[in-house]
């Protein structure tokens, strides 16, 4: 459990960095460009955090279906490629125009700094969706139903209906 603790705190360090760097770069240096790729990468740390904090509580299958952490498995890839492909593009520009720092409003290198920080998040997000889909139960792997666990201690042997209340009866087989 070390090790989830870890990465929480990691992971809540990129998503403060993240969002504090989109209100930097967007609203006071006007670099939307590198604000973008801030919001996005605290986004995925974002999202990370959410799945190591669930899982430390032990309520990730309650609350995650298996399809919604290949959804959020899928988002993370997405910001992964995007990631690279922006940051070849704005190494490309660095190299080529040997571009400054400063001004922050047109500095190549933020932007370059901030789109590889989403690909490394975009990474780490997927890869904390893969190693958490291997801790669903075979029993799980079928079933949309997060409460299985529920359903089965409700069924009776003798097909009798389980609800008593007025109005209402469930037959089970």
């Amino acid at each position: 459990m070390l090790r989830v603790k870890i990465h929480i705190a990691i992971s809540a360090i990129g998503a403060v960095l993240g969002l504090s760097a989109f209100i930097c770069f967007c609203l006071v240096y006007a670099n939307i460009e590198a604000g973008m790729w801030a919001l996005l990468s605290g986004t995925n740390a974002s999202l990370a955090l959410m799945l190591h904090c669930h899982y430390l509580k032990e309520s990730l299958h309650v609350n995650f279906s298996r399809k919604a952490l290949q959804y959020i498995g899928d988002f993370g890839i997405v910001g992964f490629v995007s990631g690279l492909a922006l940051t070849m593009f704005y190494l490309f520009l660095e190299i080529y125009y040997k571009a400054d720092v400063l001004p922050i409003k047109t500095s190549i290198m933020i932007r370059l700094v901030w789109s590889f920080m989403m690909m490394k998040w975009g990474l780490m997000l997927y890869l904390t969706t893969k190693k958490y889909l291997r801790t669903y139960n075979d029993h799980q792997l079928f079933s949309e139903n997060p409460h299985i666990e529920e359903t089965e201690t409700l069924i009776q042997r003798d097909g009798q209906p389980t609800g008593q209340d007025e109005g209402e009866s469930t037959w089970t087989v």
